[in-house]
């Protein structure tokens, strides 16, 4: 017999079947048949069971848990009335007994007549407080009670109370299968409550003004290139043959970077025209190629270069970059930066700059770190300077920038760089910070403490191996073996997803782009 302690009480739980025999006047003779008969209730192919229990019933009217069998019956063979009006009976004739009221308490649920429950559970909705002179209860009495408690919490809104009673259930009974399934009472409650959270989040979000770029320029045809070689980059998206990336990589080194930063800026200049263009993945790399071919010969001067584009509104990255933009840019951003973090540093404190070109920086100096142990110190103090920056700034200095600060916060949780804690809460008292990346600042300080952390390294790839990685694993590049698209939480009519575009807002209300969201 277990001791079971709640907020109000302290009572026994047993499990012995036989606990409540002499109550309830049940004979040896009929222990013998309990277990099976209330199978045979549940089995809706048994055709006799209903009047077996009948004749049981009239042999001994004085056992609540036969009719309770009997309304089990009903309601499992779809007849719900009868079964509701068993239950009538029940309470008539048992008014104590707990799974009559549990069974009106679901009615009244069912129907949504949410008031009449803590009139039939108990105020306190503790079920010692409805049984005050017994100490004793069986498990099974006590683990319905609780299901029926959390079903009420959860159909009446209160998810608190509701997420408190089944945490005090997965205690109790952690490997019942109704435990299980009782869970699925919050699961639309849980929808909506992160739902809201996200809208309201949302709303409070500070996001810098970002300068969309106005070039006027009125040429649409190639930059000339020093090398001709460099034109076959706007014929060939990530499949281009490998011998033409070795063949570009080996021109001289001085006139080579010349090019690659005219294909570069290109997509700036030009960036009018290629919107308003025909266009496939083949003849939309050339930006990819030029950041990633810059990377391969570690062309560290050119990462002023780099910034000017990445100072580019989000029209412009998404264009060019996609989901590069959060995946591999940071790549090009640890090459390009490893050895002068100075300068990554002072993009991070730039005003007016978009959000995901800010965390693909952040991304390489977290990686930094991860491969470099020995540099830790040294970006600890990349961040410190950068957040103490953000913790003076006001809203007026088109810097803060809520999104990008959360997900900075998570790069130095990656990479364990605890000491940042004082300044990060700083940051979070201040409200600069969203809360729909890490949570509160209390969940960031146990975000640092949980052990055994993940390792957060990530894979650093030469231009062949990124590309082939890509063409592999990644949606829209391997359409033959894309696994079956997941449904979104917030169904989406048909009609309505197909007239939206890509970058348009996502019709499920996320406030995200349809391709980053539900697409």
């Amino acid at each position: 017999m277990d001791n079971r302690k709640t907020t109000k009480s302290v009572y026994a739980i047993t499990s012995d079947p036989q606990f409540q025999n002499k109550r309830f006047g049940v004979t040896p003779e009929l222990q013998s048949q309990l277990e099976s008969l209330g199978i045979e209730a549940q089995t809706i192919t048994n055709t006799k069971i209903i009047d077996k229990l009948i004749r049981l019933i009239d042999k001994y009217p004085k056992v609540p848990l036969l009719k309770n069998y009997l309304s089990v019956a009903y309601n499992i063979r779809g007849n719900y009335a009868k079964a509701m009006e068993l239950n009538d009976w029940i309470r008539a004739d048992h008014p104590d007994y707990l799974f009559g009221r549990i069974n009106e308490a679901n009615d009244c649920i069912e129907k949504s007549d949410y008031e009449k429950v803590p009139e039939i559970l108990g105020p306190a909705l503790e079920i010692s407080q409805l049984y005050p002179d017994r100490k004793v209860f069986h498990f099974a009495e006590v683990t319905n009670y609780f299901k029926v408690v959390i079903r009420y919490y959860a159909a009446i809104g209160n998810l608190e109370m509701a997420e408190n009673r089944l945490e005090e259930l997965k205690v109790l009974a952690p490997d019942e299968p109704d435990t299980k399934n009782t869970e699925s009472y919050l699961i639309t409650l849980r929808m909506e409550s992160a739902f809201k959270s996200l809208i309201d989040q949302k709303e409070k979000t500070i996001a810098p003004k970002v300068q969309k770029v106005v070039t006027g320029l009125q040429n649409t045809g190639l930059p000339q290139f020093n090398h001709v070689q460099i034109n076959c980059l706007y014929e060939f998206g990530l499949s281009i043959p490998h011998e033409k990336l070795r063949e570009i990589i080996s021109l001289p080194r001085t006139t080579l970077i010349e090019d690659l930063e005219k294909v570069l800026m290109d997509g700036v200049n030009r960036y009018d025209f290629f919107v308003g263009i025909e266009s496939t993945e083949a003849t939309d790399a050339f930006v990819l190629h030029a950041l990633f071919l810059l990377k391969e010969i570690q062309a560290v001067e050119s990462l002023p270069i780099v910034f000017s584009f990445l100072r580019c509104d989000n029209e412009v990255l998404d264009l060019w970059l996609g989901d590069h933009l959060m995946e591999s840019l940071w790549m090009c951003l640890y090459t390009l930066g490893f050895a002068c973090t100075n300068m990554l540093k002072d993009f991070l404190m730039e005003s007016g700059v978009d959000t995901y070109a800010k965390m693909a920086v952040s991304e390489a100096l977290c990686q930094i770190v991860l491969h470099n142990p020995e540099r830790r110190d040294e970006i600890s103090t990349v961040y410190a300077d950068v957040f103490t920056h953000f913790s003076e700034a006001t809203l007026e200095d088109n810097l803060i920038d809520s999104e990008f600060l959360g997900l900075a916060i998570c790069d130095t949780i990656n990479c364990n760089l605890h000491e940042l804690l004082p300044i990060i809460k700083f940051l979070h008292d201040k409200g600069y910070v969203s809360l729909m990346v890490n949570g509160t600042y209390e969940n960031v300080e146990k975000a640092f403490a949980d052990k055994p952390r993940r390792n957060y390294k990530k894979e650093l790839y030469t231009i062949v191996e990124l590309y082939a990685n890509v063409l592999k694993t990644w949606a829209g590049y391997n359409e033959d073996k894309q696994p079956e698209p997941l449904k979104p939480i917030f169904p989406i009519n048909a009609a309505v997803a197909n007239n939206v575009g890509r970058n348009d807002p996502c019709p499920c209300g996320s406030g995200k782009k349809y391709k980053k969201c539900c697409m």
